[in-house]
């Protein structure tokens, strides 16, 4: 197995956050898009250090943008830390499972490459289980915990992502692993689970309208990462009448998750199927103006309509987003905010990066524990497989989510403290 050597990784520098959509170009299309950072090579990044350190760890590295086989299955360095030491807040995780998410392939395409430029070779991957074996003096997890959590995008520049053996993860974007879940299951949560919390809870105001009586929600692609949460959430946590959209071939799978109707989008009549009805809110998962001229006329007085794609499906999928074509979606977003004409209105908005908290990570956990949420792993592969995760991911044929074991767990975990265990919350293991 060849080997990689990442060198003095280059450290980030704060960027002030801005809120406004139109401030970044990125936050239109994934969120967050910190500055390219400036290297100063008298910095030197150490290697992190932790009891039984072994000298290099199996990851995928992306050495060059291009299609699946850029990734190289390899030895490559442990994470290399920018400040030279660890922050207080930071935490070092032996990675047992990560998961793919569909801004993975887009960054090793590199459609997304001048609005988010890699510091090449580095290591992609957002979501995340296993155990911690470092933590810094400030965190909320101690050495022998379980976790979950995800890696931010911007510190993957800095550190790397979790397609690898171990991370660095800031503790505020990690929770303890809910003990009903296996680490798979835990990996497949994350980003996914977060995104469908945000764009229905904070966007969809369904969190302020949770005390309230017929709610009603569709979701537009169901059956995928995304959906499969956004469908259980808007169900068992919110309250709502569920409709949602699949192929006929996984409607048994969203009648088990509670949804009270499902849509064929290969019917001929799909777009016109639910004409009659109100919605507060319509999430779309998929993307396409014609699913917004669709079905904005079935949200209700104050629904929402929130899309995580946008007005073009696939987008970041094949077409390069240079800086012009990002300054014209970003144009066409602002227009379909302000101008009726555009056959937009305030109902309609696009979900960033941004928006998506691991502060909900919380609530999460307890629904897990509950057993109100399941996560759905329809495809589980080893790292050395990732090739064809990132296949399976690009074709959107992937019913929930595709997990990749990166590395068996390491025997049992030290007890956890009393103090740490009661964070937990766990409950007795229900199924539904």
């Amino acid at each position: 197995m060849a080997e990689m050597s990442f060198g003095n990784r280059r450290p980030g520098r704060n960027v002030k956050s801005d809120d406004g959509i139109f401030a970044n170009p990125l936050k239109f299309i994934e969120g967050c898009v910190m500055s390219r950072p400036e290297y100063e090579s008298s910095r030197q990044n150490l290697v992190v250090d932790f009891p039984c350190r072994p000298p290099k760890m199996t990851a995928a590295v992306l050495s060059l943008y291009g299609p699946v086989d850029s990734l190289k299955v390899q030895q490559c360095d442990l994470p290399r830390l920018p400040m030279g030491k660890l922050r207080s807040t930071e935490v070092v995780v032996e990675v047992f499972c990560s998961s793919v998410n569909p801004i993975d392939w887009k960054m090793r395409k590199g459609t997304l490459s001048e609005l988010y430029p890699l510091t090449l070779p580095t290591i992609l991957g957002i979501d995340f289980s296993g155990r911690v074996v470092r933590a810094g003096e400030d965190s909320t997890v101690s050495v022998g915990d379980e976790v979950y959590g995800r890696q931010t995008l911007s510190r993957m520049r800095d550190v790397n992502g979790t397609y690898a053996e171990y991370v660095v993860v800031e503790c505020a974007d990690l929770a303890l692993k809910p003990e009903r879940l296996s680490f798979e299951e835990a990996a497949a949560v994350p980003q996914a689970c977060l995104t469908a919390y945000a764009a229905l809870g904070h966007i969809g105001k369904l969190i302020a309208k949770r005390r309230s009586k017929q709610k009603s929600v569709l979701i537009l692609g169901g059956s995928g990462g995304v959906g499969t949460f956004a469908v259980q959430l808007a169900k068992r946590h919110f309250g709502c009448f569920v409709a949602a959209s699949c192929s006929s071939a996984n409607a048994g799978l969203l009648r088990d998750l509670g949804v009270d109707q499902v849509l064929d989008y290969r019917a001929p009549d799909f777009l016109g199927s639910v004409a009659l009805a109100r919605f507060d809110v319509v999430l779309d998962c998929v993307g396409g103006d014609d699913y917004w001229q669709a079905f904005r006329t079935s949200l209700a007085t104050e629904g929402v309509y929130v899309t995580l794609v946008g007005s073009e499906r696939g987008l970041g999928r094949d077409q390069h987003i240079d800086g012009a074509r990002a300054l014209g979606l970003r144009a066409d977003y602002m227009l379909r905010q302000l101008s009726g004409q555009l056959g937009a209105s305030e109902n309609y908005h696009v979900l960033t990066g941004s928006q998506v908290l691991s502060s909900d990570l919380a609530v999460v956990s307890s629904l897990l524990d509950q057993g109100l949420l399941k996560p759905v792993v329809g495809t589980t592969l080893p790292l050395f497989d990732v090739h064809d995760a990132h296949r399976l991911s690009e074709s959107r044929r992937a019913v929930g989510k595709i997990v990749l074991r990166v590395k068996a767990p390491s025997g049992p975990a030290p007890p956890r403290p009393l103090a740490a265990a009661d964070k937990t919350g766990a409950r007795p293991r229900v199924s539904f």
